[in-house]
């Protein structure tokens, strides 16, 4: 009960634990009797006591005590001090258990102490409390290991799901490991590595199980699944494993980002490889939980997860449990069974199928030829490590039930139409999941060999697979759910064609034979008038892209043909946007309750057609362009009436189904834009908002973004002008300024933008006389905003961006990186793109120098206007960060911050045009009063004279002007402008040389003088530090202005300078509390807060009880109670009654008088009397009832104390309370009233010093009873001395 109270969520629940808690520890004390009195080896004792070890309890527990207590604070810089005696708790622990078999101290009290920090609402705590978990070394132990277990496996899991924890550690870089993902591996292979071996699996399931519990975000679950792909190979994982393995998978991680969860997946999987006990699960337990980890985020074929589980097949082959067949006797399950006779058990077993009922069925389930296929692919791979070259052999065995079924679709009559699918669905995923990432180099021809053995057995069957599609499709695909039988002969079709690119014969022979007659028959039913439209297949054939232009002519006929007189719909152009008829039911011909789900469906299959239609337009538009029928007076019409049919769609259309649509627009907007500007404003706004609503849905926001900002920043668009088409024009500069503020929430966004532009404007090999590149000036804002481009993130969008860059940077150790396509998305993308744009532009070409001349005028804008917004920014600040940029920008621009680029540039500027000089030597006579940096930074510029100096035509001129000015800054009264001033003299100085003495007479004087001074400083602390350091900086040591001018000097080196703190002066005792060990009771508390213990007062102790009403257990628990009796009656401010409460329970007062008892259920009360009401004697009386109150209680002889000053008034330093004292407070406002003033024995003030007249009034009543108090401890103390 204590232990659960110690935990509770709420804070009166836990000081109540705690004391008692402390009330057992002082009973044990002081009775001197063993606890318990009579061992039981049955029970788990929790609290022990020992007479003999009294002191070493003693301590422990008010060590314990302590650390509770501590915790309760928010400051984590009370907090820490404390966290070392946890180390002194575990310590004592552990050392008294290793002593006696019985150990006094139960590790339970220890999880108490971890799980109050993680449920700490300070979340620096809760960080202290896991990284401390996390280095405990007691772990190693496997008894502490294994009590600890449930600890481990609850509350500290729960908290590893914390996404707060996983941050960036002071010091460390972008891309770097966590400091808890590095310290969570070691911790996971000591902890189960400690356990005893016959308590691993169990305790491993119920960790897998909790991950299934609750939401998980990506980063800890990330980091958690990596740090259990560490533990060394060990038989923890058995079917019900597995399974709760792949809850994880299906739910867990399902909503996570696809790089994260493709990691996530890689090293499940590897735990799983190295944990599982391969003699108590079947090789089909393997292969189905294979199944879970997606081809296209992680066990993809040819990365290095796909050959280490080849490997851990090979090696465990024969050592798997046997199966039980359906009809195998008792014996037969006792024989090995290897991976190619599962494969080939499996592959008959998929195609025996039940002869056919006459009614049309559903399409198998997907998620069987998926299993198998991946199988095959395994074995084939694993066979091929083994045989080398002969594994084509392999892979037709293999595979010959299924080549004989595929032989036979197109002229057995009665083979089953749901094997004949099933056996397109196994070739399908074959092709599917065989194929290698485009980015595998290493083995990739051992790869291709295998593919080619598989197209090579497939070429052979390619006439009777077409021939039964084509079958299927031009006639006999009749019923409703035949739509997703069409789908799938359809993607067959499009693998074969894929195929065929390798063969020209097959190429064109499908081609000539059989597209034509795909799309003749479609454009067959498509025309037929007033009839449902049956053949579903046909319409989704019509997303084919056919070279066979005669029937792509016929097809683009039909879409422009005119509106036929029957059709509802009104348009210009009939057969745009067609509807698909929902089908009625009831035939009798298939299911009904099969057809019902298939209607439920219907949207999307509606929707699917409409954007096939949109597939066909778009590839049409460009391929035939519009039909050849359309006179050419009515070709604009034309395209008018397609892009409102287009506009149309986008409306008609799911938002992630539009990118058709927006192609289509993407070649007609460019021929209408002079003529058709409303409709093209109209057109591009509606996909913009299209686009926008997709934000939150990753999958298809990115392909309609690079969609919409093709057609939208088409470059025909680009080159519009505010005379040509001023409206088109605001619109898109509107859009690209809402497109750079998305990006702020959303990274890469501006990247698509950026390259986008940058490719139209100088495209790769485009040379310098690209048309293309004057529309740039209409946009330059595009190019500028890229320059100091890098948005503020909240803190969790910058977790997930780091923790993407540190899987990224694990390379093909991690195969998410191989098989999921990476997307650009860094923040840092925009910048990059356009310094390599900038980088390539010519400076002989004269539009190149115009663009940079006024990005350089955009740039200085930019700088000029936050120095005006903000005259003092911080270092880091987005405000440094911009300018910073901006001036890395300009001095990259500037042949063809972070501090001292601006100097630089400005040494630049002087060397290269020297007849700026006279304009330099101005800017020191204008106002620097406002802001001391820029005298530093002209004379930063000073310290490089020498470089300067030989481009001058009157050199002692220059020089003397340099001494002129900087002696005049040597006398300034800010500390930091003499420093800049006093190096600058020096470096000047030292140019003069030996003609110093004639040229400069008395001036040399001068100088050498204050040369003198500031070398003297060497004596002065502080200064000399930081004349050394100015002197050894790297823009005033090694740095040359002319020689290190270079990109990676820009862009690496000093932004790489930022100034780290000295921490050399620095020592452990400065920052850390020391724990001094064992030392005296004084010593032990001398450095921390420690709260006092009330009944160690040297008070009678009793016994509590709970049960009782709060004036009764106050009086009950063990507490002295003076005679003081404090009335505030006249007091209606609830924050003063609180605190006065809290001040009367402390310091025993007998009982605190109130006007009302409702006063203790007020919020502002208990904030500050914190349950003190809870332990003290409350009464009421109200301010009426007074005069008789005190009437009563000088009959039973009291002394009625007044706090008040009168003329008769005592001060609070020589008045002496009596024992039986009754102190009457006054009112806030108005004090006490004359009617009671009479009835005090005696008034008393406080003395003042100050001006203000008079102090709070519970403040005034503190002090008060703390008199009251002192005087009678220490008069109790007197008289409890022995008599000598």
């Amino acid at each position: 009960m204590v232990q659960d109270g110690l935990t509770h969520r709420d804070s009166v629940s836990r000081k109540r634990a705690l004391y008692l808690l402390k009330m057992c520890v002082a009973l044990s004390e002081e009775k001197r009797e063993d606890c318990p009195l009579y061992p039981s080896e049955e029970e788990d004792i929790l609290f022990k006591w020992a007479s003999n070890r009294s002191k070493l309890l003693r301590e422990f527990w008010e060590d314990y005590a302590l650390v509770m207590e501590t915790l309760e604070e928010n400051q984590i810089h009370v907090v820490r001090p404390v966290l070392n005696r946890i180390d002194t708790l575990i310590q004592t622990t552990v050392n008294n258990n290793q002593v006696s078999d019985q150990g006094f101290f139960h590790p339970s009290w220890l999880l108490c102490v971890y799980q109050r920090m993680f449920h700490s609402e300070n979340k620096s705590l809760m960080r202290e409390g896991v990284f401390h978990l996390l280095e405990l070394q007691v772990l190693q132990q496997p008894a502490f290991a294994l009590a600890f277990s449930q600890f481990i496996v609850g509350p500290f899991m729960n908290v590893l799901s914390e996404t707060s924890l996983f941050q960036r550690s002071l010091g460390q870089g972008v891309g770097d490991c966590p400091e808890i993902g590095a310290k969570l591996q070691i911790f996971m292979v000591t902890f189960f590595s400690s356990l005893p071996s016959e308590h691993r699996g169990r305790i491993f399931l119920q960790m897998i199980q909790q991950l299934c519990t609750k939401h998980w975000c990506a980063a800890p679950l990330l980091f958690l699944s990596q740090a259990i792909s560490k533990l060394p190979p060990s038989p923890m994982l058995r079917v019900d494993g597995l399974t709760a393995l792949r809850e994880v998978l299906q739910s867990t991680m399902i909503t996570h980002q696809v790089l994260l969860r493709g990691a996530a997946q890689c090293f499940l999987l590897n735990s799983a490889l190295c944990l599982t006990e391969v003699s108590a699960v079947t090789l089909d337990d393997v292969f189905s939980f294979l199944t879970h980890f997606r081809a296209d985020e992680s066990l993809c074929r040819g990365t290095q997860m796909w050959n280490q589980t080849c490997t851990w097949l090979l090696d465990n082959e024969c050592s798997f449990k046997p199966r039980l067949m359906d009809g195998d006797c008792t014996g037969a399950a006792t024989k090995k069974e290897t991976v190619r006779d599962y494969v080939q058990s499996e592959m008959h077993t998929y195609l025996r199928v039940p002869a056919s009922t006459g009614h049309t069925e559903r399409l198998p389930d997907f998620r069987e030829a998926d299993k198998l296929a991946r199988a095959i692919l395994l074995c084939v791979d694993l066979e091929r490590n083994q045989l080398g070259a002969e594994f084509g052999n392999t892979l037709e065995s293999l595979l010959s039930p299924l080549l004989d079924t595929l032989s036979r679709v197109s002229t057995n009559m009665y083979l089953p139409l749901r094997k004949s699918d099933k056996s397109l669905q196994l070739l399908l995923r074959l092709f599917q999941l065989g194929g290698t990432p485009s980015c595998q180099e290493a083995g990739e021809e051992q790869v291709d060999n295998v593919m080619l053995a598989m197209e090579r057995l497939i070429f052979k069957l390619v006439d009777p697979i077409q021939e039964f599609i084509l079958r299927r499709l031009l006639g006999e695909l009749q019923e409703l759910v035949d739509v997703e039988r069409a789908e799938l002969y359809l993607c067959v079709l499009r693998q074969l064609v894929v195929m065929y690119k390798s063969t020209p014969q097959h190429h064109s022979n499908i081609q000539q034979n059989y597209f034509p007659k795909l799309i003749k028959n479609s454009l067959r039913v498509l025309q037929e008038p007033h009839q449902q439209i049956n053949s579903v297949a046909n319409q989704e054939v019509i997303d084919m892209q056919s070279e066979t232009i005669s029937a792509l002519k016929s097809l683009n006929d039909y879409f422009y043909s005119p509106v036929s007189t029957s059709c509802q719909r009104q348009s210009s152009l009939g057969n745009f946007n067609q509807w698909l008829q929902k089908p009625q039911t009831g035939d009798g011909s298939s299911d009904g309750a099969l057809q019902g789900r298939l209607l439920q469906d219907w949207g999307r299959i509606a929707a699917s057609f409409l954007r096939d239609q949109w597939i066909c337009l778009s590839f049409l538009i460009k391929a035939v362009g519009i039909p050849e029928s359309i006179e050419v007076s009515r070709a604009s019409e034309t395209l008018q009436a397609a892009l409102s049919c287009s506009v149309e769609a986008l409306a008609l259309l799911p938002s992630d189904l539009v990118l058709p649509a927006l192609t289509f627009m993407e070649t007609v907007l460019p021929q209408l834009l002079l003529d058709e500007e409303a409709q093209c404003v109209e057109a591009v706004n509606l996909s913009w908002d299209l686009v926008q609503g997709l934000s939150t849905n990753a999958h298809d926001f990115w392909p309609a973004l690079k969609g919409f900002v093709s057609m939208a920043f088409h470059h025909k668009l680009l080159e519009l002008t505010h005379t040509s088409a001023p409206t088109l024009l605001c619109t898109l500069k509107q859009i690209a300024s809402e497109l750079m503020e998305l990006s702020q929430s959303k990274s890469g966004v501006f990247g698509v933008l950026i390259q986008h532009c940058c490719h139209t404007w100088l495209p790769t090999g485009g040379g310098s006389s690209h048309t293309g590149f004057s529309s740039v000036f209409s946009h330059i804002n595009i190019i500028s905003e890229a320059c100091v481009y890098g948005p503020v993130f909240r803190r969790d969008q910058r977790l997930i961006q780091d923790v993407q860059t540190y899987v990224e940077q694990l390379g093909e150790e991690c195969s998410a990186n191989v098989a999921v396509t990476s997307d650009n998305r860094d923040d840092q993308l925009p910048r990059t793109c356009v310094l390599a744009f900038l980088s390539c532009l010519d400076s002989s070409n004269q539009q190149h120098e115009r663009l940079m001349e006024e990005l350089v005028m955009d740039l200085l804008k930019k700088d000029n206007d936050i120095s005006k917004s903000k005259v003092r920014y911080y270092s880091n600040s987005l405000q440094h960060r911009v300018k910073n940029r901006a001036w890395q920008t300009l001095l990259l621009l500037l042949p063809k911050l972070r501090e001292y680029l601006i100097e630089w540039m400005m040494i630049l500027i002087l060397v290269r045009y020297p007849q700026h000089m006279d304009s330099f030597w101005v800017c020191f006579n204008r106002d620097h009063e406002k802001t001391k940096t820029s005298i530093c930074t002209f004379l930063s510029v000073l310290v490089h004279l020498n470089v300067i100096i030989p481009t001058l035509e009157d050199e002692d001129t220059h020089l003397r002007k340099a001494l002129d000015i900087i002696l005049q800054w040597c006398f300034n009264h800010n500390f930091s402008v003499r420093l800049y001033a006093l190096l600058a003299l020096k470096r000047v100085w030292s140019l003069v040389g030996v003609r110093a003495e004639a040229v400069w007479g008395g001036l040399s004087t001068v100088i050498k003088a204050c040369l003198n001074q500031a070398e003297a400083m060497q004596s002065t602390g502080n200064a000399n530090k930081n004349w050394t350091r100015i002197q050894e900086h790297f823009f005033f040591g090694a740095f040359h202005p002319i020689r290190d001018y270079s990109v990676e000097t820009i862009f690496l080196t000093f932004p790489s300078l930022n100034p780290a703190p000295d921490l050399s002066q620095l020592q452990p005792g400065d920052w850390i509390q020391q724990d001094k060990g064992e030392e005296n009771k004084e010593e032990r508390w001398a450095e921390v807060q420690k709260k006092i213990t009330p009944w160690r007062l040297g008070i009678q102790e009793q016994e509590p009880e709970l049960q009782l009403v709060p004036q009764q257990r106050a009086a009950r628990v063990g507490k002295q109670h003076g005679a003081l009796l404090v009335v505030a009656s006249l007091i209606d401010k609830p924050t003063n009654l609180g605190g006065l409460c809290r001040t009367c329970e402390i310091f025993g007062v007998s009982t605190l008088v109130l006007d009302n008892l409702r006063h203790v259920s007020d919020k502002n009360f208990q904030a500050l009397s914190v349950s003190s009401e809870l332990w003290l004697p409350l009464l009421e009386v109200k301010p009426l009832e007074l005069t008789d109150f005190l009437q009563v209680k000088k009959s039973e002889g009291y002394c009625i104390v007044g706090v008040e000053q009168t003329a008769n008034s005592q001060s609070l330093q020589d008045y002496q309370f009596p024992e039986k004292t009754l102190l009457l407070l006054g009112n806030e406002r108005e004090g006490i009233p004359a009617n009671l003033l009479q009835m005090f024995d005696v008034c008393v003030e406080i003395p003042q010093q100050g001006v203000t007249r008079s102090l709070n009034v519970h403040v005034s009543a503190a002090l008060l009873i703390w008199e009251y108090t002192r005087q009678h401890l220490t008069s109790a103390e007197v008289d409890s001395k022995p008599e000598n």
